[in-house]
């Protein structure tokens, strides 16, 4: 008899001792959530006005250049071999002026989307990591990225997230 219960209680301490390591999964699609976020239609916002501001400048740089090309043309057959290497040596310079005016401004509108994005992820993180602690869950993983081939035994932390955020 002795034995008999020495083995059920070693056996029900394994169990749970078993059930207690099996880790807590949880997924979450990150970039809906992201999406959610009510500030993000601010951000959406600045970063249009800010491309068209770019687009704009971009847009005078190119009317320029036609106009001095178109000039250089209709001027051609009356200038001299100097006036020539001249005119073209100046489009050839407003061609590089574009090229690099075109290449700064996909990088500003880099920066601009991630100072307007690094709050929001900021503020994503830590209510997911609030969200992971209050509910004990080892791991969380991103549905987003494409990363997670498989989750058929975690669960879905959307709407805690969401509540912790206070998104309705």
């Amino acid at each position: 008899m002795k034995k008999t219960l020495l083995t059920l209680c070693v056996m029900m301490a394994a169990s749970v001792a078993v059930r207690a390591q099996s880790p807590k999964l949880g997924h979450i699609d990150r970039q809906a959530l992201m999406l959610m976020l009510p500030e993000r239609k601010g951000a959406e916002e600045k970063m249009q006005a800010f491309a068209k501001t770019l687009d704009d400048r971009l847009k005078a740089m190119g009317e320029e250049y036609k106009a001095k090309v178109a000039d250089a043309q209709s001027k051609a057959e009356s200038m001299t071999k100097t006036e020539q290497q001249t005119a073209m040596r100046e489009i050839q310079e407003m061609e590089q002026r574009i090229t690099n005016a075109q290449d700064n401004a996909k990088e500003d509108l880099s920066k601009m989307e991630e100072e307007l994005l690094a709050p929001m992820v900021t503020r994503t993180n830590q209510a997911i990591k609030d969200v992971a602690n209050e509910n004990n869950f080892n791991y969380v993983f991103d549905s987003s990225t494409g990363m997670v081939l498989f989750y058929d035994k975690g669960e879905d932390i959307m709407p805690l997230v969401k509540k912790k955020l206070s998104i309705p």
